[in-house]
């Protein structure tokens, strides 16, 4: 009876004991493939293939005339034109064609595609081929936007009566000064903008970031003018 005590003890200190539980990362896992180990043709400073290299091994009179075919397309002397390649399965036809692909840089996509696909009765040939088109066509885009940027030096809103009435002021426009080591320019600036601002806390010392197409402004920091003022 005297140890019958000591009992609910026991089970109240494991019941308190510290719940700890594993967290699965959330980074998604590459999938192993057959060629996910060619890293390029393997190819010397001359062009001559190595024995083994980047992942490859034979096949040197392929991998030679696949590096012309590397030079050719980066020297834009292969536009229009396709490369096909006739073997046995498994022979390196893909090997080779990922290797292409890997010496022309990360930003050249690889697509692989497979008859199954093209001949499936769920979907259309033309589709299945247009999609394919659309991941192996590489587009870039040149955004030029028209930046202003400095020291704020003035700040100085334009008011007017409000026309609905009242005692209130409507702004209209702010003007504001900007100062580089380049030189300083006045600008005037919309409304909106204005609002942007004093969500920034902008000030006079401050240095600010204008985009002229959207009308984007964040603030950068502090002039080195004005580094001091709090030491």
């Amino acid at each position: 009876s005297r140890f019958g005590s000591t009992l609910p003890a026991s089970t109240t200190l494991a019941s308190s004991a510290m719940k700890i539980e594993e967290v699965q990362s959330t980074t998604k896992s590459q999938r192993v493939a057959s060629h996910s180990h060619i890293k390029g043709l393997g190819l010397g400073e001359d062009g001559v293939p190595l024995p083994i290299a980047a992942g490859l091994v034979g096949q040197e009179k392929a991998r030679e005339a696949s590096g012309i075919v590397v030079d050719l397309i980066k020297s834009k002397k292969m536009a229009g034109r396709a490369l096909l390649m006739a073997g046995a399965p498994g022979t390196g036809k893909t090997a080779l064609a990922l290797a292409i692909a890997q010496d022309l840089g990360v930003k050249v996509p690889f697509c692989p595609m497979v008859g199954s696909e093209v001949y499936s009765s769920e979907v259309k040939k033309t589709e299945v081929l247009m999609e394919n088109c659309r991941r192996a066509i590489g587009i870039r885009i040149k955004e030029t936007k028209e930046v202003y940027e400095g020291e704020v030096t003035e700040l100085t809103p334009e008011e007017r009566p409000d026309p609905a009435g009242g005692y209130g002021k409507k702004v209209t426009a702010v003007m504001i000064g900007l100062k580089t080591t380049k030189g300083q320019k006045m600008l005037k600036l919309a409304p909106q903008i204005y609002e942007s601002l004093q969500k920034e806390k902008v000030t006079a010392g401050d240095i600010i970031y204008i985009e002229a197409n959207s009308g984007t402004a964040r603030r950068v920091g502090r002039s080195d003018a004005y580094a001091t003022e709090f030491d």
